[in-house]
């Protein structure tokens, strides 16, 4: 595998929920192309895009919601340039603009049924002219793009140089695998691995001056202040201000800004506490990002499961597990243990409430969550088990490599 590739693909900053990104940034990739300002705008999108954006803040808009709102703006103001980061620092005006543009019945939504989960087109019209940009498969990929009728893109993701899903070469590789590519890590993928830290660890200078959400309640209420409450609290907190639309950018994974917060901060956070140096931190974080992806190539893109906590949570319980000085099965089972507790958690939706789940799956890494080291029962049958086979059958104890079916969206 092409480590740089991977985490260059799936490791990189977002501002505000990817689904509304992903339609903004189209939206941007569109309005490049039209000769002038668009007069009509008609969003087309999945069922999974539907669900995860139509409630969710957007960034910059004090407090305003949902996919069409994301959608004009970026065509009216978004940088096709920012990728995921189309909409940072939208002017106040542009809102105003895009607000009165919905108003006046100019934008125009639906949802299209047997599409990939990640899919949405964003066509402009105005004086006479017509583009449109697909977005497919993942939140930042341009998959087509058609100004007058001229097809100025057409590149699906598996012809993209450097743009492949990963899925085969994941699915296709034991966790120890995934376990010596983190340790194997070069120094450019240890400063961005570092630099993820110190963005997610950043937003909690914005979410501190938070006054409601379940970071701030978790705070009220953390009674001893253990670590694993104080993770609780923290990425609670984090949630609390990407979901209600502030506009604060953190390091993704797999595509997702709350997979990131979980997989980076229970990490650096018990980093912090074991005093562990930067080089160790970066490879736990790597380990995080593989196994979050790892995941993903078996679930999919976007899922009716929480991969927030499912994918992103057993990443960061591997990556604790090589802080504590595990072993690579000690992490497959840390991982195993998690996806067993937290995979009947179902995603509907991105808003606020998802803090609650990002808080539980950041707290379900810790230590005091893993099967125990001594032989307890638990560790027993958890023995034979592998992460791909507890992903792939319910039983979750062949050694027989699956191929795990799609959870549908």
């Amino acid at each position: 595998m092409d480590l740089y590739a991977f985490f260059q693909s799936e490791v990189k900053p977002t501002i505000g929920c990817t689904e509304p990104g992903a339609v903004a940034y189209a939206a941007a990739v569109a309005a490049r192309h039209l000769p002038t300002q668009p007069e009509g705008i008609r969003l087309e999108m999945s069922v999974a895009i539907y669900k995860n954006g139509r409630s969710v803040g957007i960034p910059g808009t004090n407090g305003l919601r949902g996919l069409t709102l994301a959608c004009v703006l970026g065509a009216l103001g978004g940088n096709p340039d920012k990728g995921l980061m189309a909409l940072e620092d939208i002017p106040a005006d542009t809102v105003e603009q895009a607000q009165a543009f919905i108003d006046a019945g100019k934008m125009a939504e639906e949802v299209v049924q047997g599409t990939p989960s990640m899919w949405a087109r964003v066509t402009l019209s105005g004086g006479g002219h017509t583009v449109s940009c697909t977005v497919a498969r993942k939140h930042d990929h341009v998959e087509r793009l058609v100004a007058d009728g001229a097809v100025l893109v057409d590149q699906p993701l598996e012809a993209q140089s450097g743009g492949t899903d990963w899925t085969d070469e994941l699915t296709a590789m034991h966790f120890e695998e995934l376990w010596n590519l983190a340790l194997g890590i070069d120094d450019a993928i240890v400063r961005q691995m570092l630099e993820g830290a110190r963005m997610n660890m950043a937003i909690l200078d914005h979410a501190g001056t938070e006054q409601a959400g379940i970071g701030s309640a978790l705070a009220k209420h953390n009674g001893h202040g253990s670590l694993s409450d104080k993770i609780k609290e923290v990425a609670g907190a984090a949630s609390d201000l990407r979901m209600s639309g502030g506009d604060v950018a953190v390091m993704s994974s797999a595509g997702s800004g709350n997979h990131g917060i979980v997989a980076v901060i229970p990490v650096a956070m018990t980093a912090r506490e074991l005093g562990a140096d930067d080089r160790k931190l970066a490879e736990a974080l790597a380990l995080s990002h593989l196994v979050c992806g790892y995941i993903k190539a078996y679930t999919g893109r976007l899922t009716p499961t929480c991969g927030c906590a499912v994918a992103a949570g057993a990443g960061a319980a591997a990556g604790i597990v090589r802080l504590h000085g595990g072993t690579p099965r000690q992490a497959e089972l840390a991982a195993i243990t998690l996806v067993g507790t937290l995979l009947g958690m179902i995603c509907d939706g991105a808003k606020e409430s998802c803090g609650l789940k990002v808080s539980n799956a950041a707290r379900h890494g810790q230590p005091p969550c893993w099967p125990s080291k001594t032989g307890a029962s638990a560790t027993r049958r958890a023995s034979s088990a592998r992460i791909s086979t507890s992903l792939a059958s319910p039983c979750g104890n062949s050694t027989r490599r699956f191929s795990a079916p799609r959870i549908p969206s």
